[in-house]
């Protein structure tokens, strides 16, 4: 189903996504008798979007934030770079070092890498992979060709002209086909998409540890979002641990904006006044 099309409404779907949110159930309870009582035959999934949001802007701003991060993922396109800046983002969340190399000198040929991550002693390579629709797929083909890239750059670290890598990851906010989960599955390749792998994927992971993009302000212009990205400031928890002043300093904005930034981004991060932290282990749901 698209933004813009007409479906039956479900209120069980919807309770659904707002559990997934965080939502309390209390609340849950409220906004869906709330817009249960609003829809009409033919309303399109875009006004039911908005009469949730609405609700929810009534009653918990952060949770209204929190539900829109489906779309605020869509955001980081159509390129992909800022994707790429957000993926990195979160693996420094978890305490990785992370680098966005230029072109990598393989066996055979160069290679462009998204991001290089290390920590305890290992090296990651990461293929951040945007899609501009949660329906579409990293295929097989995709897949074969990241591991290529890992084994070209592999046999290149072994002559000395690159970094050896001893893990491949690929992170999507779109889907996996089964031939891309079983291939790479075989290969040992780690695979995180929009809802793979089940109980660990991509959105339960952010939903879980709280590290929402800051694309979830819906209110970001499009030059403020460029130079938050330029600075490699790609969630909320980082706008929220800065004061005012710094962020004014840092992408050139006046101050009483960046107070509100700042505000904001406190409210998605911790909701209830309870500072959430990364799991300090693997990046991994626990």
């Amino acid at each position: 189903m698209y933004i813009g099309e007409s479906e039956i409404f479900n209120p069980e779907k919807l309770r659904g996504s707002l559990r997934r949110a965080g939502v309390q159930e209390a609340l849950i309870d409220r906004v869906t008798h709330a817009v249960t009582e609003r829809i009409r035959n033919g309303t399109t999934t875009e006004r039911i979007a908005a009469l949730v949001r609405e609700q929810l802007k009534r009653e918990s701003t952060a949770s209204m934030y929190r539900y829109t991060l489906h779309d605020a993922l869509l955001k980081l396109g159509p390129a992909g770079f800022k994707f790429e800046k957000y993926v990195g983002s979160i693996m420094e969340a978890y305490g990785y070092q992370v680098e966005y190399p230029p072109e990598l000198h393989g066996a055979c040929v160069d290679h462009e890498v998204d991001i290089l991550a290390r920590k305890d002693g290992r090296t990651v390579m990461i293929e951040a992979k945007f899609r501009n629709d949660f329906q579409y797929f990293v295929r097989l083909k995709d897949t074969m060709a990241t591991w290529s890239r890992f084994q070209d750059l592999n046999e290149g670290a072994a002559a000395g002209r690159c970094p050896h890598f001893d893990e491949v990851w690929i992170v999507t906010n779109g889907r996996i086909s089964s031939r891309s989960e079983k291939f790479g599955s075989c290969k040992g390749i780690r695979m995180l998409g929009w809802n793979y792998p089940k109980g660990s994927s991509f959105a339960s992971y952010v939903d879980h540890t709280a590290l929402y993009p800051v694309t979830v302000l819906h209110e970001l212009s499009s030059r403020e979002l460029e130079r938050l990205s330029d600075r490699g400031l790609m969630l909320c928890r980082q706008l929220a641990g800065m004061t005012p002043k710094r962020l004014s300093h840092s992408v050139k904005i006046p101050s009483g904006r960046a107070s509100r930034i700042v505000e904001a981004c406190k409210t998605v991060a911790a909701p209830q006044g309870e500072t959430e932290t990364p799991h300090p282990g693997k990046f991994t749901r626990p």
